[in-house]
């Protein structure tokens, strides 16, 4: 068998191994998306609906002259308004939207944002007069246009703008795409020439149906369309039209009056995240048109309702039934798209923006965890690596949510599927790489070492190399054998003489072992084990003692327990008509050299020297059915309570030395009433 370092300083292939699990944790996810781009999308756009979710509501802008009062109203056209008030089947009469601009005129709104679209001429052209003059007489209101999305690469494509004063003219720079416009659909030229501002309302849903980003401008010949949202933002803020600025793939920039850069991030198809303030309803005040009709009836209520709309931005919608102008959005899956102007110019307002993690901070995202979990896999087993990766997932998960609220939009799928995909195969190379010197030594050793070693190891593997090389050490040295064991196989049965060996051997090894014994080997029917290997050094001068004493003791225990169970193996053999045998012990105490004494072809964990020579002689010298043990052995267990105090001692010249020792015979019958049951075991 070739020789193994066990949880030796790491190797540089352990490390690599390890590291090439890391690489590969990294990679994969971003392989799977390069062959398939969508792959991830639509679970990592299902985890930013539930950021939004699980996150408090942001602020919404407030009326600067009343700090309680939202500065974003809508005014929703509803079935009520035309049933109770005659106003009949959409589309009314375009009157009634004169008489809403007029009242909003007169009650100081700032700025009206009409979601409606008059695109063609009404059946009675009053209807269109009186609209446009109140559009002219309010000179707030801002009308959408509609259009068909082109391709800016695509110049012939790109249509003409015919209300060019509505126009953004943007310094563009960078590189990345910016949506265009192709097929118009305008409003009325008379509202053309009357409006305060003209926006646009496309909504560019996600792959799912789920409105979560729309582009700001859009390009036509000679400029930029803006979004109704971003006019009514620079009509508020009373930016400088010469200052926009547009970094394609990165942002959007102008000044306010006050000299405030807004920058609003955008992606590289040029759409811009909506940071939706909450559900539809919950951030800004929505007034039915019945309730404003019902309290335009009275003098107070019409005082009242002016009162509510002085300063405010107002967005007028249809909410009447089969109006259709809805959408899914983070919070719920029917949203009325009036709605969403409001969320765009609050963030707008607020400078509340949500973007995309830079690439810096994606990769930190990606490769930050799995760099932790592969620092864990350096340091320890699964009881390291499952616990680290069970608080990085709960770290990430923390900062996802941190970051989102900070309006960082940080991927999720990506690094979860790395931190799990490295989890597997970090376990996997520890399993069957850097474990493998542990395995192999419990498959090698285990059978030979006491069941105290092998939890040791498993608890400790770093605890293996100082196990395994070649060190001094004071150890008590076992021998035991059958007398007159060689005469016996001569007139009995090899099958026979098999049988006795097993329950021979195989009784004395469990005693051994859970004893604290160490086997070492067999010899025939001889066994030479030694105890005190496994346990730790150091501690002082005591400590040691104590070790040594209890590894002592243990030794003299296990010889005693096994004398007493070969009384009970011979009464089995008589049973069965077989011869009855004694054993011999010897039992030295001293300093042995301990470890891996083999070869990279053949293990050999022993030990050897001087001492370990004496413990041999003892044994031969031992009277059968007892023990025979050196003075520093005697001492020892004797410190621990196994042995009497008055034990005589025997002077004896050992063969084969050539030098006289104090010697003591020991029995199980002298020493009944003294012997523990339990081995001594290292306090805990």
């Amino acid at each position: 068998m070739r020789m193994f370092s066990l949880h030796r300083d790491w190797q540089w292939s352990d490390v690599a191994a390890v590291i090439a699990c890391s690489v590969v944790a990294v990679a994969l996810p971003l392989l799977l998306e390069l062959v398939h781009p969508a792959l991830f999308e639509p679970v990592e756009l299902w985890t930013v609906d539930l950021r939004f979710q699980i996150r408090p509501s942001i602020p919404v802008a407030r009326d600067p002259e009343q700090a309680q009062s939202g500065a974003l109203v809508v005014i929703d056209y509803d079935d009520r308004a035309a049933h109770d008030y005659g106003l009949g089947r959409w589309p009314w009469d375009r009157r009634v939207h004169a008489q809403v601009v007029e009242f909003l005129r007169k009650a100081g709104a700032r700025t009206v944002m009409i979601d409606l679209l008059f695109t063609h001429p009404s059946s009675n052209p009053e209807e269109d007069r009186v609209l446009v003059d109140a559009t002219r007489r309010a000179g707030s209101v801002i009308y959408p246009v509609v259009f068909r999305p082109v391709r800016e690469e695509n110049p012939a494509d790109i249509a003409r703008f015919p209300a060019p004063r509505f126009l953004l003219r943007a310094d563009v720079r960078g590189f990345g795409e910016l949506p265009a416009v192709g097929e118009l659909t305008m409003p009325l030229p008379g509202l053309i020439e009357a409006a305060a501002g003209l926006g646009h309302i496309q909504r560019t849903p996600d792959g799912d149906g789920v409105l979560r980003r729309i582009p700001f401008v859009y390009r036509v010949q000679g400029g930029f369309v803006p979004s109704m949202s971003l006019s009514a933002a620079l009509r508020y803020l009373k930016a400088d039209p010469d200052s926009i600025r547009i970094e394609r793939g990165r942002e959007i920039r102008f000044k306010t009056r006050a000299r405030e850069d807004v920058t609003i991030p955008i992606d590289a198809t040029g759409r811009a995240w909506i940071n939706y303030a909450g559900p539809w309803g919950a951030r800004f005040v929505h007034y039915p048109y019945s309730w404003l009709l019902h309290q335009m009836q009275s003098e107070r209520g019409r005082a009242k309702t002016l009162g509510l709309f002085k300063g405010k931005t107002v967005v007028v919608s249809n909410l009447t039934t089969g109006s259709g102008d809805r959408v899914a959005m983070p919070f719920e899956g029917d949203f009325p798209t009036s709605e969403i102007h409001l969320h765009l110019l609050n963030m707008l307002l607020q400078r509340q923006f949500l973007r995309d993690a830079t690439p810096f901070e994606a990769a930190a995202s990606l490769g930050l965890p799995v760099a932790l979990l592969t620092g864990a896999a350096l340091a320890g087993g699964p009881a390291v690596i499952i616990p680290t990766y069970l608080a990085v997932m709960g770290a990430y998960l923390y900062a996802l949510k941190e970051a989102f609220n900070g309006g960082i939009i940080l991927p999720a799928v990506h690094p979860i599927l790395a931190m799990t995909v490295g989890l597997i195969l970090l376990l996997t190379t520890r399993a069957f790489i850097v474990d493998r010197d542990r395995m192999r030594f419990q498959s090698v050793l285990g059978g030979f070492l006491p069941p105290q070693t092998i939890k040791m190891i498993r608890e400790n593997p770093r605890r293996i190399p100082g196990l395994l090389a070649g060190h001094s050490r004071e150890l008590t040295i076992f021998f035991a054998d059958i007398r007159g064991f060689s005469t016996f196989c001569k007139r009995t049965d090899p099958l026979q003489i098999q049988r006795v060996l097993r329950d021979y051997l195989t009784t004395m090894t469990v005693i051994l072992r859970t004893h604290g014994g160490t086997l070492d080997k067999y010899m025939g029917d001889g066994i030479m084990a030694f105890f005190g290997d496994a346990e730790p050094e150091g501690g002082g001068e005591d400590v040691e003692e104590a070790r040594v004493q209890r590894h002592a003791a243990n030794a003299v225990r296990a010889g005693l327990v096994m004398q007493k169970k070969m009384t009970e193996l011979n009464l089995r053999w008589l049973g069965q008509g077989q011869e009855a045998h004694l054993i011999r012990i010897g039992i030295n105490t001293g300093f042995v050299t301990v470890g891996n004494l083999g070869t990279e072809y053949l293990w050999d964990y022993t030990v050897i020297g001087p001492e370990v020579n004496k413990a041999q002689r003892l044994e031969s010298a031992a009277e059968p059915g007892g023990l025979l043990l050196s003075r520093r052995t005697y001492a020892l267990a004797r410190a621990c309570g196994v042995l009497p105090a008055d034990l005589p001692a025997k002077t004896v010249t050992l063969k084969g030395l050539g030098e006289e020792a104090d010697l003591y015979a020991v029995s199980p019958e002298m020493v009944a009433h003294l012997t523990q049951s339990e081995p001594v075991l290292p306090a805990s």
